[in-house]
């Protein structure tokens, strides 16, 4: 039997320089292995922190949902619109947190059973959330499904997006339409009491003057009488005469007829007054720019607003010689009255139940190419917190029923945009606030375009 030779030393050392090579290969796979996992976990920790930042900056509230329909994950955002704290909307029931659905055309189902909470989380809708407190939350929703490698849905990606200011908008602006109409209804009915009124009014002055007359065919009647009192024949018809006179009780006829009339008369001219203000407020002429007395103008309105304000304020004119001014009267007329009717509502909130009268105060006057208009109140003041917000539109600091929040924003856009005019105001907590109108007197051939 042979015996195999012994390597060598030599074969030995390339067998170890293979080994080593190879050794060093491995190591070197292994490294390379090593910096690739290293870079996709810091790309993956870095999409995961790009990914949070975009949850967490984004307004609309995001929900994640397992298709069992629990909740996954939740951003600050959706945090702050349900009030309820992160670790209490993970893992709860999606369905519970929502309150009704209003489908929308394109979502529109067969009558039958309501849609399980796992069928909400896909599509477009409105639908209405609770919040913890138990309140209605109206938001737009819409859902998509995140598929797997295989198509398989992994989870629910949920936006919802605050409607309530909306909600607050579109109630204000039906509120504003009423208002509108009603309005128009009113325009309409002073225009059909405008001929009775006439009618009554001219009688009213007929009757007047036929007292005046009849007091003096009363007086001769009564001369007559008397000079036949001492007739024994005639005796009997002057007593009768007498009696009748004494029943009529006409000496209080003779005195209060006239004032009663002119009492009915004085009431039908301020009537007419009113009817003729809000025919003038409601249709100055075809509504075309020309030019227009704004001090006529706000006599107008100040008829057409008293009953906002005179059971609170009294109102003081200070109108000045100012010359007419090229404008849209009508569109001037709503910056009037919204200012009055916001002066006066400011000094019903500062006197509240007290008794006391405040003062509104309207005041006009030229200053070279422009007519100011100052308008101003001794009411509670415009908080500091809202000053900027002012003229913003649907904003309102009123409860419910005194105002849209529409009324200084038609304002600003009637003098600035279409007038290019200016409206400021000073104000001071406590003790009131001037607005101050400007009105070029002639806005430049650009004012069309602006109308």
């Amino acid at each position: 039997m042979t015996v195999p030779a012994a390597p060598t030393v030599d074969k030995l050392e390339r067998r170890l320089t293979r080994e080593r090579a190879r050794v060093r290969a491995l190591e070197a796979m292994i490294e390379d292995r090593t910096r690739s996992l290293f870079l996709a976990k810091e790309q993956l920790h870095e999409t995961t922190r790009f990914l949070e930042s975009v949850l967490s900056s984004m307004s609309a509230a995001v929900l994640i949902v397992w298709p069992s329909g629990s909740v996954l994950r939740v951003n600050p955002a959706a945090v702050e619109l349900l009030g309820v704290a992160e670790a209490d909307l993970l893992g709860a029931a999606f369905g519970s947190l929502v309150k009704d659905v209003h489908q929308s055309s394109d979502d529109a189902r067969e009558a039958g059973p309501a849609p399980r909470a796992e069928d909400l989380v896909v599509g477009r809708r409105e639908v209405v959330l609770s919040g913890a407190d138990g309140s209605e939350i109206p938001v737009l929703f819409s859902g998509a499904p995140v598929r797997g490698e295989h198509g398989e849905v992994e989870a629910y990606v949920c936006v919802a997006t605050d409607l309530r200011e909306q909600k607050r908008m579109e109630l204000e602006l039906r509120q504003s339409q009423k208002l509108e109409s009603i309005g128009q209804i009113a325009a309409g009915i002073a225009h059909e009491i405008n001929t009775p009124i006439q009618f009554v009014g001219d009688s009213l002055q007929f009757l007047g003057e036929g007292i005046a007359d009849m007091r003096g065919v009363l007086g001769a009647y009564r001369a007559l009488r008397d000079a036949c009192g001492d007739r024994e024949e005639l005796r009997p018809l002057v007593e009768k005469i007498e009696r009748a006179e004494e029943e009529a009780d006409v000496e209080f006829l003779a005195e209060e007829m006239p004032a009663a009339a002119a009492r009915g008369l004085g009431g039908v001219q301020r009537v007419a007054t009113i009817v003729r203000a809000m025919k003038d407020f409601s249709h100055p002429g075809e509504r075309a720019r020309a030019m227009a007395d704004l001090n006529a103008a706000i006599e107008t309105t100040l008829t057409v607003a008293r009953n906002e304000y005179k059971y609170c304020a009294d109102v003081e004119l200070e109108l000045g010689e100012i010359p007419p001014v090229w404008c849209d009267v009508g569109d001037l007329n709503q910056v009037f009255l919204n200012l009055i009717v916001n002066a006066a509502h400011a000094v019903e909130e500062r006197i509240g139940t007290s008794g006391e009268r405040g003062v509104i105060r309207v005041r006009t006057e030229a200053d070279g190419d422009s007519v100011w208009i100052h308008v101003a109140d001794t009411g509670a003041g415009i908080p500091e917190h809202v000053r900027h917000k002012i003229f913003d539109p649907f904003f309102t600091t009123k409860g419910v029923g005194k105002g849209t929040g529409q009324g200084l924003a038609i304002a600003h856009n009637i003098v600035v945009e279409r007038h290019g005019g200016e409206i400021s105001y000073d104000t001071t907590i406590g003790e009131g606030t001037t607005f101050h109108l400007r009105l070029p007197i002639d806005p430049g051939p650009d004012a069309e375009a602006r109308a």
